[in-house]
């Protein structure tokens, strides 16, 4: 039997444990929704804006359904999110203390698109995944995920396949069905995708923060992606959780005194046995 959506964290976590897959009812209130909803509506027009497309991406079937990448930039609110608990706790239990933030995105689909690609989302990871998950999806629902609406699907005990799905391979899905409001944890081993959108006017919107263990290189280059203006505005705290001052080495080797960016002192020195620190995002003040 699937997981349901529960308001204990306890229970959410043993779902995590024994499905790869946890529902927390609640994690948003209606007005909370209402808001991030409104905001993501903004930040599509504003990613295209900046020639960042929305639609058309290899991983997807079709043009109709949306993707919002770089939201950092687009508005403080998701910065907020991606680190709230109980997020990072669901991370923590999944992947240990020392974790990174890969990726932060939106996936909203509309009637007529169509199943994405299945996939783990550690699969670029070399097999046989012998260990724990080295990576951690949590997802922020913004729309109820139904059948019909292309609520995420998964096959139930994939997470414990040892490897990704093979393209060939013929498997038996279930779509998850959960209320706006939810957040949606996924174990990085679990086989899913995106479901169809059969609906005859029903999107399906969900913003989804990607998080794996710190050695693993991030989705997104921050140091790259990020507009001047976003990381100036940023605790040092929560770029040290983007990666932002280190490399694969962590901390090992520092950065000389001419380097770009250089992981401020203070943090430094706060460090202990290479845990990743969390803190505000925004510098007070400051944007």
């Amino acid at each position: 039997m699937s997981p349901q959506p529960t308001h204990d964290v306890a229970q959410a976590m043993a779902q995590l444990d024994e499905h790869g897959l946890a529902l927390l009812a609640g994690a948003l209130t209606d007005d909370e929704v209402r808001d991030a909803r409104a905001r993501l509506e903004a930040a599509v027009l504003a990613s295209e804006a900046d020639e960042v497309p929305t639609r058309g991406y290899a991983f997807d079937c079709d043009d109709i359904n949306r993707r919002v990448f770089q939201l950092f930039n687009l508005d403080p609110l998701f910065i907020d999110l991606v680190q709230r608990a109980p997020a990072l706790d669901f991370v923590r239990h999944s992947l240990g203390a020392s974790f990174l933030i890969s990726n932060f995105s939106a996936n909203i689909t509309a009637p007529g698109s169509q199943r994405m690609l299945l996939h783990a989302d550690q699969g670029y990871v070399d097999t046989p995944w012998s260990g724990p998950a080295l990576a951690c999806n949590v997802g922020w629902l913004l729309d109820d995920f139904t059948v019909e609406n292309g609520g995420t699907c998964y096959v139930p005990g994939s997470h414990r396949a040892g490897r990704g799905p093979r393209r060939d391979e013929a498997v038996e899905t279930v779509a998850i069905e959960a209320p706006a409001g939810s957040m949606l944890v996924m174990d990085g081993r679990l086989w899913h995708q995106t479901g169809a959108n059969h609906s005859a006017n029903s999107q399906r919107a969900a913003l989804f923060g990607y998080y794996v263990v710190r050695w693993l290189r991030p989705q997104i280059n921050w140091n790259a992606a990020l507009w001047p203006e976003v990381a100036a505005a940023m605790t040092p705290e929560f770029l040290d959780l983007l990666g932002y001052y280190t490399g694969n080495t962590e901390y090992q080797i520092p950065c000389g005194r001419r380097a770009t960016v250089r992981r401020p002192a203070a943090l430094q020195a706060m460090q202990d046995g290479g845990h990743a620190l969390h803190g505000g995002g925004v510098r007070r003040g400051a944007g």
